[in-house]
């Protein structure tokens, strides 16, 4: 048996496996689900929808698969949120469920998503993603592996942040970020992570090609078709180096793509 305390409200068709931990005056409602030695710590919500994994935790005072803050939205849609295996969502933190009958808002495995931070509906985090206190992502919004989200970081509904970006913080990004740069103020990005490049031990051959295809691509003309270019005649031979340009062209729907910009600009 699942060790739950007294005073925990659980759904009659709540899954709760053997192994998880659930505190006092947790709610889990109908239809939510919790992984092998998971914790859902006291006054947590798990509303129907949400989909806990293995050894995730849950702090006090989250609501994981609350209603999409849509004005659209209709109630009766069956849609979830998915947070995978060695994920933990701090205190007072906030997750939407989607908006489209059967997606999922989707947390990647060995998340830390700190206090009081929210990620709206239909977003999708990938792995080991950081996001600090007081940021947010709005619907829709996708971010790549191993990123930081910085605390106060405002992330507009519709964009895509690479894998590998640090976001400084305070950051206001309604555009796309490339992967493995640092983002900084508004839509402005300063060159690459390299302390998240080291610390994942990209190859120093990867990281200079990083650096003649950054200066390349935003060296003047329009960066998309630079980056374009530059793929076909195959100056990327590294998987970073590919992975960086590939981001450029590869979604037709993007609103357009973060450029570096001088202090007189911002």
């Amino acid at each position: 048996m699942a060790s739950i305390h007294p005073t925990a409200i659980i759904g009659e068709n709540a899954k709760i496996d053997p192994t998880a931990e659930v505190g006092a005056y947790a709610i889990i409602e109908n239809g939510a689900e919790v992984g092998a030695g998971s914790v859902i710590e006291p006054h947590a919500r798990l509303c129907s929808g949400a989909k806990i994994g293995a050894n995730c935790t849950i702090s006090s005072f989250t609501t994981i698969a609350g209603l999409p803050q849509d004005l659209h939205f209709d109630k009766s849609t069956i849609s979830y949120v998915e947070i995978a295996d060695g994920s933990v969502v701090r205190e007072g933190a906030t997750i939407h469920r989607a908006t489209k009958e059967n997606a999922s808002t989707k947390i990647g495995k060995n998340c830390l998503i700190m206090a009081n931070a929210h990620i709206g509906h239909d977003c999708v985090f990938g792995d080991r993603v950081i996001m600090a206190p007081f940021s947010a992502a709005g619907g829709f919004v996708e971010v790549g592996n191993d990123t930081f989200i910085s605390g106060g970081v405002m992330l507009h509904q519709k964009i895509r942040v690479g894998e590998g970006v640090m976001l400084s913080g305070n950051s206001a990004l309604s555009l796309d970020v490339p992967p493995f740069v640092n983002s900084l103020s508004r839509n402005n990005i300063a060159g690459f992570n390299l302390v998240g490049l080291m610390r994942r031990k990209v190859a120093r051959e990867a990281i200079a090609e990083l650096k003649k295809l950054y200066a390349l691509v935003y060296g003047g003309g329009n960066p998309r078709k630079n980056a374009k270019e530059a793929f076909d005649s195959g100056l990327a031979k590294t998987n970073e180096g590919k992975t960086f340009l590939r981001f450029f062209f590869e979604n037709e729907n993007s609103k357009g793509i973060v450029r570096p910009r001088s202090r007189n600009e911002d």
